[in-house]
């Protein structure tokens, strides 16, 4: 018996949201799994609010409908092409925002991007190199 909650979006839904996330935000070196986490939240709102899995589902279709494969069979090409066709809609709008929070929050990126992840745990920033500012000039002296 399965513990995980059955989906509310369709898998090639997800999908292609996933593969939305990707041409929105494209990182050659992050694994599939962080874009994955785009379409598990959105997943997520969409089995609390119909309104956004109608936003999804819609957004999915439109973009299916724009070729003659789907979405996540066509170049990147015609998905960077498609996706700035839809620029501005409420699908659109809902998966740059959740992606942007989703991968940019993920350890996996802050590894490829050089990021070491919130300071708090490691003492600040103050204390390891951070308050090095030798490439500034020094700060004038009040009198």
């Amino acid at each position: 018996m399965s513990t995980h909650a059955p989906m509310a979006l369709e898998q090639n839904v997800a999908e292609a949201v996933t593969a939305f996330a990707r041409t929105l935000y494209p990182h050659v070196a992050l694994p599939e799994s962080v874009y994955a986490r785009v379409s598990a939240k959105l997943d997520e709102a969409a089995s609390e609010d119909a309104a956004q899995a109608r936003v999804v589902n819609d957004g999915v279709a439109d973009l299916d409908g724009r070729g003659d494969q789907p979405f996540v069979a066509r170049s990147s090409e015609q998905q960077l092409a498609d996706a700035k066709a839809i620029a501005g809609s409420d699908f659109f709008d809902l998966v740059r925002s959740t992606a942007v929070v989703e991968i940019y929050s993920d350890p996996q990126t802050w590894k490829l991007l050089g990021y070491e992840g919130p300071s708090f745990a490691q003492g600040g920033y103050v204390d390891r190199g951070f308050n090095d500012l030798d490439w500034l000039p020094d700060p004038e002296q009040e009198a």
